[in-house]
């Protein structure tokens, strides 16, 4: 037996080898992706960050943020949740969705 050298079906390629088939990802298990907020930033330094103008999109951000000079900030807000019903406390987050 060969160490690192993957089987192959006898008189097929290796292209031909088994694959185990992949399973539908359901998207109602996944908890949703967070939504980032754009900020830009106010003055040009490296400090302590300050927000300045919300952008709505990313693409406004950067295109903001080119004409302003300053750079731009992506925030993803997040809800700490705790379970006590085990053992030991398990902390969770939950990303916290932006009020229209």
């Amino acid at each position: 037996m060969a160490v690192g050298v993957p089987e192959v079906a006898e008189g097929k390629g290796p292209q031909a080898a088994s694959r185990p088939a992949r399973q539908k990802e359901s998207t109602t298990s996944q908890p949703a992706t967070p939504q980032a907020r754009f900020f830009l930033a106010k003055g040009a330094g490296g400090g302590t960050p300050e927000f300045g103008r919300e952008c709505a999109t990313e693409a406004e951000a950067i295109a903001e943020s080119y004409k302003a000079g300053v750079g731009y900030y992506a925030v993803i807000e997040y809800r700490t949740l705790v379970d006590c019903s085990g053992k030991q406390p398990l902390f969770r987050k939950e990303a916290v969705k932006k009020n229209p």
